[in-house]
């Protein structure tokens, strides 16, 4: 992508035409002290943790440190894998058992931070569920079969004495805004989504005259059923070796801008929101009433090895295979 095409993507962000060009010029002597910096693309998915992405990618210390750097979502997990594999996608926000699911295939990534603590909700139109006990008897729907929303409902419905597959009907679709539609065209009581889509139904509902409630908080109900805090590890940065090897202190920076930017979001909705929309291809005011149920959170993979081998193994416990047979060793949790 030329300069030109990145000025296009960012009309309301003319510093980024500066640092792009800024990077060009970097190649003339005597206008920087060492080796020309080049631009990092900032990879992520297009929900909650990407808002962060987004305010991050603009950054003051993000532009010296990689001037021309662009935030960039993909859409489907298989782009997220195939740019990994590559080394196309060199720092890119997954869901963290993705990230240990790569590690363990021999792909050499490591594990930068945690930026989200669980963004799944239970959506219904059925005012009478309270408790994960009244789902008895409803027709839900999961996207993403055997995949870790649906591993999540499993494990909480199972604490909760249910069996899932008999107690109530799990109906599977292939995305997150297929359940969507689904839920508002009355084709299921419930669905779980993710933060901001489960907002996004909300306030489709609204529109449509179809009350959808939120229903269940399945952090919540994750913290009951495993007598743990009420949060769950669910994406973070995962970082390919070679950016380690050529620029560290990229990693660096972009860890502590994670940080810097994670606050600025939960502090600045309204903004985050006009920011993020065009990145994301969602409207400003469902991400604005989004980010309060989104857990952003910033902490390093190193200070949060313990919740996520936690998590990779309660998983597990249902599909090895979503964490690619085992637990990753300690050498996948990046210390900075």
């Amino acid at each position: 992508m030329n300069v030109s095409d990145k000025c296009r993507m960012s009309q309301r962000r003319d510093f980024l035409c500066s640092a792009a060009a800024g990077s060009a010029l970097a190649l003339a002597p005597g206008l920087v002290r060492g080796a020309p910096r080049t631009a990092i693309d900032i990879w992520g998915p297009p929900v909650g943790p990407s808002i962060v992405l987004a305010h991050l990618a603009e950054s003051d210390t993000i532009q010296d440190t990689a001037p021309g750097s662009l935030f960039k979502p993909w859409r489907t997990p298989d782009q997220m894998r195939a740019g990994m594999t590559s080394g196309n996608m060199k720092i890119n926000v997954v869901p963290t058992y993705t990230g240990a699911n790569l590690y363990n295939r021999g792909l050499p990534v490591k594990m930068v931070n945690v930026m989200t603590w669980g963004l799944l909700y239970l959506m219904s139109t059925d005012d009478g569920i309270q408790s994960l006990e009244d789902i008895a008897g409803k027709k839900i729907n999961v996207p993403f079969r055997n995949d870790m929303p649906d591993l999540i409902l499993r494990h909480v419905a199972s604490a909760a004495g249910l069996q899932p597959d008999k107690d109530f009907e799990l109906m599977y679709t292939a995305t997150p805004p297929e359940a969507v539609q689904f839920l508002l065209a009355g084709r299921a009581d419930s669905a779980v989504l993710p933060e901001p889509l489960a907002t996004a139904a909300f306030l489709r509902g609204l529109k449509a005259s179809v009350s959808v409630n939120r229903a269940l908080d399945l952090q919540t109900e994750w913290g009951k059923a495993t007598g743990r805090a009420p949060f769950i590890p669910q994406a973070g940065a995962i970082v390919h070796q070679s950016l380690l090897d050529e620029n560290p202190d990229f990693v660096r920076v972009f860890q502590e801008e994670s940080k810097a930017s994670t606050d600025w979001v939960n502090n600045n909705p309204v903004s985050a929101g006009n920011l993020a929309q065009d990145y994301l291809g969602i409207g400003a005011p469902v991400i604005e009433k989004s980010i309060p149920f989104s857990n952003l959170r910033a902490v390093n993979a190193d200070d949060a090895r313990e919740d996520l081998a936690f998590f990779f193994e309660t998983l597990a416990r249902q599909s090895k295979e979503i964490i690619g047979g085992r637990l990753p060793r300690d050498d996948f949790y990046l210390s900075l």
